[in-house]
């Protein structure tokens, strides 16, 4: 099967790939909480959140319609007026698996098809390829470089450079102070450009980051693990696209099904691997997150105890907090938005 990102797609490719399928047509696969947000559902699927929809009709042959249909612009990403000519289908196991390489790219999760199509000039994947971004508890890392970089919340730091082999993504562990043999204290925190860099006031992650550093040198020293997940995993320009649907209302975990993603596309395997290469198998967790503790358990680290880490609430972020408390189960105190907002 030929496969194409919507989100890259142009005229050009479109009428290719329209000349490949031929009198067959081409097919979009579309995640189910994406066809969720389109108003849209499978007659001959469970509502099983993890499968994919498939569409036929003329209707693809149009850029813009297609994109639309992706979300590609937050503005047309709601409910949209779709005609009969637009059939709707479960899609089979290899549409389904078409979605993890779009969001592997940071994409969003939307591919056009061509099956039985000839692959001469098209980069190929192998099913075993697709099968090593299955969720897995120990993802093949390699230690690349390390350095050590004083930072402002504590001088004695030392910082691991860690790549994944599979997308060359770049993970880093920050080593502070001298931590205990054991339990080690860690902090696992997914990269925010917007919190951590340019101190947005639109989440926490930039007060946790900072929290989390201190808190860890307080302790004696700690690990924190700087992970390249942007956005809950589903990329910086998706981010942005979220935001802009939070702007009419929705909350975060909203946003991003409207664009086609889980509440959370993060996985842990990464920063089980960085710690077991650390020799730190037994630790305490400094997080608000139950599910990071899960995860961390299931990889085959100990985890003994842990810690909360409350990040500053202001009229910007407070409904983004108050989601994560009531929709993903952190552990944080509750808020009452009407005296914040």
């Amino acid at each position: 099967m030929l496969i194409a990102a919507v989100e890259t797609a142009t005229p050009t490719l479109l009428v290719h790939l329209e000349r490949l399928a031929g009198q067959d047509g081409l097919s979009l696969a579309i995640t189910r909480q994406r066809g969720n947000a389109l108003g849209l559902a499978s007659s001959s699927s469970s509502s099983a959140e993890q499968g994919a929809l498939l569409l036929r009709g003329s209707q693809l042959s149009s850029v813009a319609f297609v994109k639309q249909l992706a979300g590609v612009l937050p503005s047309d990403s709601g409910p949209i007026a779709l005609d009969r000519r637009l059939a709707v289908e479960a899609a089979d196991a290899i549409a389904t698996a078409s979605m993890k390489l779009a969001k592997q790219a940071r994409l969003l999760p939307a591919v056009l098809l061509v099956p039985s199509a000839p692959l001469d000039h098209a980069l190929t994947i192998t099913t075993a390829q697709l099968e090593r971004w299955e969720p897995s508890t120990n993802v093949e890392l390699e230690r690349i470089s390390e350095a050590r970089v004083p930072l402002a919340g504590h001088e004695d730091c030392r910082l691991v450079l860690f790549r994944d082999s599979r997308d060359g993504s770049e993970h880093v562990a920050v080593l502070i102070g001298a931590p205990k043999s054991a339990p080690v204290s860690v902090r696992l925190h997914s990269a925010c450009l917007t919190g951590d860099l340019l101190a947005s006031l639109r989440c926490d992650c930039g007060d946790q980051l900072r929290s989390g550093v201190k808190q860890l040198a307080a302790a004696g020293g700690g690990v924190l693990l700087y992970l390249a997940q942007e956005g809950r995993g589903i990329g910086l320009a998706n981010k942005l696209r979220a935001y802009e649907l939070q702007d009419t209302g929705l909350d975060t975990i909203e946003a991003d099904g409207r664009l086609g993603f889980g509440a959370d596309e993060r996985s842990y395997g990464v920063a089980a691997s960085m710690l077991r290469h650390l020799g730190m198998t037994r630790i305490q967790l400094l997080t608000n997150n139950v599910e990071k503790i899960e995860a961390l358990r299931s990889a085959g680290i100990e985890v003994v105890g842990g810690q909360r880490l409350i990040g500053a609430v202001n009229r910007h972020n407070a409904r983004y907090v108050h989601a994560k408390r009531e929709r993903a189960g952190h552990l944080m105190p509750a808020i009452n938005l009407d005296e914040i907002l």
